[in-house]
């Protein structure tokens, strides 16, 4: 796949979860994967429904996401997809973060910064 691919993947769930239709979004995931996330613990497909009723998560699908594929590796039947995005909410708060991506067992975590 390439970095369009990912790239057109990304846009499409992006609008998926900003039009708030979750149940839709988590059918493009497999029964075993796992989200990792700077607002919470770790959490399956599962828990997911519950995920995102969390406090923390509330009023980020109202927020304009930018998602930004760098770059695609492909060995064999395994796609690894490396990028970073832009969340905009509105609120009074300032500040700023910055996200590392640590590859840790060939696959790619965002770690926040604070």
């Amino acid at each position: 796949m390439s970095v369009a691919e990912f790239q057109k993947l990304h846009n499409d769930l992006s609008a998926i979860y900003k039009d708030g239709k979750h149940e839709e979004l988590l059918k493009h995931y497999t029964d075993d994967c796992c989200f990792l996330t700077p607002l919470q613990a770790p959490y399956g497909i599962k828990d997911a429904p519950e995920a995102f009723k969390n406090s923390k998560m509330q009023g980020y699908d109202k927020g304009e996401l930018t998602v930004t594929v760098d770059d695609v590796k492909v060995s064999g039947d395994i796609a690894i997809d490396r990028g970073h995005y832009v969340l905009k909410l509105e609120s009074e708060k300032k500040g700023r973060s910055a996200l590392f991506e640590i590859k840790l067992f060939f696959s790619y975590f965002t770690r926040p910064c604070k």
